[in-house]
């Protein structure tokens, strides 16, 4: 009875400490028909920026930069600016926005909502979109192979302008010079095309192409295109050149905790749709980042639907669509720095290598890190961080505790392993984009269950890299269970449906990178040959798994092997079948048969050891 009577009492100092005021915005003078950031900020002021709730009428609400409070402003996996907020929620505590259901327009360059340190912090009921898009689209009413040219009709929701014999566009006061980053889609389809990647003008030949106007909103591209220009009747989509098209995520969460993301619809960005730093606790619950209905547009966000970079505690993303983004539905990692000088027994200097992570935070007193050889990606040895000083935007110093590691060198790597999550993905369906489903770079337990995935590239991706984006680390207990795949990696390029891809410039075959993961009850029901790729993994189980040979599409890679595993220990493939017009080849190689535990008689495979 006292235990209980403790209890009780908690519970009442707990909610009356915590208790939130109701600030309802029509009491302020929000309108449909005026731009309401300044009063956004008046009601968080109101609030002191803690212990409220902010309560919208169901209505259209527009947002524009002029009068939203800005600041010199780091988003990783982004371009770096002067950025303005709608919802500037810094250093808030126990905050909710209750959109009651409302639309909310976003005019420029900007970013909805800035969630930075601060604590219990909940958005829900409410949309997020632009009035004008970040990306040119055009319909292909002739095409040309042979003089490599497109004649296409652009969509009049952006404006073109021309800059010589180059075309460009103008968006949300951006002027871009040239069409930049494209993607391909078939509105038969309302996905990415099959083959896209065939048609693609990116890169350098994005910046020399010849172009015309062929009368009204009508164009010739005459450029090198990737293959061959794509054919009539399907859709070029242009997001303008790389470093400069990822200015306007629709929410920024860094340096937080404790938050929660409920039934909310994010129709566009002009980045990703909610990109999470440095925080814990996460929790995503219908957050749907898909195509507005009769909206015309074939994109959502111009980059993934979610990203989270060195986030801990316990991240659950469930119940969301995830829909036609420029990039992956969900890609969740640490960071690798490099290691530039040894200054001494106790400090190093090391710095971010990717543009797009200036300015990043790598590092706190009391973090736990380990280094990391660069050529193998292996671990040296775990330290404690003593001190973080950062030098400039992209160099640091780090002191630890502990001596460094005798056999620490230049160009080894730092991953700081307290910041990484436990990761639930389920209950989500990812179609019809661009990119990946899922990449996952974590060693904290993942579970990826009861989802619906198709996309144009690799469904589920694991590779940690010192070379590109330095994105950390590797997996130690991933379940991949009760999925269904959709004809994936359908875009062209080559790659698996589950990719097991770590990209280091060695393998060891006796100290496999990955560890642990479980692949078991999914159905494959997919038009091309490679299911499972696996590299450098101890401990992978492939078992209970339907495969069953769709039709859909031509094979793109029909030389490839269904199952394909390489320098692995400990594998185990077990009771799978398949259903196909030829028997699906599973292939190991010979350090992996070495300890290789597999079903002979399951159904429709042949197994060729080499």
């Amino acid at each position: 009875m006292r235990k209980v009577t403790i209890w009780f009492i908690l519970f009442v100092w707990t909610s009356t400490m915590f208790a939130q005021k109701r600030i309802l915005m029509e009491n302020l003078g929000v309108s449909q028909d005026k731009d309401i950031t300044p009063i956004v900020l008046e009601a968080l002021q109101q609030a002191d920026f803690k212990d409220a709730i902010l309560v919208f009428p169901k209505g259209t609400y527009h947002f524009y930069p002029e009068r939203a409070i800005g600041k010199y402003h780091a988003v990783t996996n982004h371009d770096n600016s002067y950025k303005y907020f709608a919802f500037p929620l810094i250093g808030c505590t126990n905050i909710e926005i209750d959109g009651g259901g409302s639309d909310f327009i976003f005019h420029g360059v900007m970013t909805p909502f800035l969630v930075e340190n601060s604590m219990g912090i909940k958005l829900k009921n409410f949309s997020i979109d632009w009035k004008e898009p970040f990306y040119l689209q055009a319909e292909v009413l002739e095409s040309n192979a042979l003089e490599q040219y497109v004649d296409i009709a652009v969509n009049p929701m952006t404006k073109t302008e021309f800059e010589g014999n180059r075309l460009g566009f103008v968006t949300n006061g951006l002027s871009l010079p040239f069409l930049g980053e494209s993607m391909v889609f078939d509105p038969k389809t309302n996905a990415v095309a099959y083959n896209a990647q065939s048609y693609l003008l990116n890169g350098v030949a994005s910046r020399k192409t010849f172009d015309q106007s062929l009368g009204g909103n009508n164009y010739r591209i005459k450029a090198r295109f990737a293959k061959t220009p794509a054919p009539a009747g399907l859709i070029y989509v242009f997001k303008g050149p790389n470093r400069s098209n990822r200015l306007a995520p629709a929410i920024h969460l860094t340096n937080s905790s404790n938050l929660h993301l409920d039934k909310l619809n994010i129709y566009h960005a002009g980045g990703m749709g909610v990109i999470a730093e440095k925080s814990e606790n996460i929790h995503l619950n219908e957050v749907n980042v898909k195509l507005r209905e009769g909206s015309g547009r074939m994109v959502s966000t111009t980059a993934d639907a979610t990203h989270f970079c060195n986030c801990k505690g316990e991240l659950v993303i469930e119940n969301c669509l995830f829909e036609n983004m420029l990039d992956d539905a969900s890609n969740i990692h640490g960071t690798y720095v490099k290691i530039s000088e040894l200054v001494d027994k106790h400090t190093i200097r090391a710095g971010v290598n990717h543009i797009q992570q200036f300015d990043y935070n790598f590092a706190s007193s009391g973090d736990k890190v380990e280094f990391i050889t660069n050529e193998t990606l292996l671990p040296i040895a775990p330290a404690t961080v003593k001190s973080f000083k950062k030098i400039n935007d992209h160099l640091f110093e780090l002191s630890f505790v502990e001596e460094l590691p005798a056999t620490l060198k230049v160009n080894d790597a730092v991953d700081n392993v307290t910041w990484y999550p436990t990761t639930i993905f389920r209950n989500n369906v990812v179609r019809n984009n661009r990119a990946r489903s899922i990449l996952i770079s974590i060693r904290n337990k993942t579970v990826i269950e009861n989802n619906t995935f198709s996309s144009m590239m690799t469904s589920i991706l694991f590779e940690g890299d010192l070379n590109h984006w330095y994105e950390s680390g590797a997996v130690d207990d991933v379940l991949i269970r009760n999925n269904i795949f959709y004809d994936c990696v359908y875009g062209g390029g080559k790659g698996s449906v589950i990719w097991i891809n770590p990209r280091m410039k060695q393998t060891l075959k006796d100290q496999p990178y990955e560890k642990n993961i479980v692949i078991e009850d999914n159905e494959f029901r997919t038009f091309d040959n490679s299911i499972l790729s696996a590299l450098s993994v101890d401990g992978l189980i492939f078992r209970n798994n339907k495969i069953i040979e769709s039709g859909t599409y031509p094979k793109l890679w029909p030389g490839l092997p269904v199952i394909e595993v390489r320098d692995g220990l400990n594998t185990l493939i077990q009771n799978n079948s398949f259903e196909g017009k030829e028997k699906a080849r599973i292939v190991i190689d010979e350090n992996s048969s070495r300890s290789l535990k597999i079903d002979k008689k399951q159904k429709g495979f042949v197994i060729d050891k080499k």
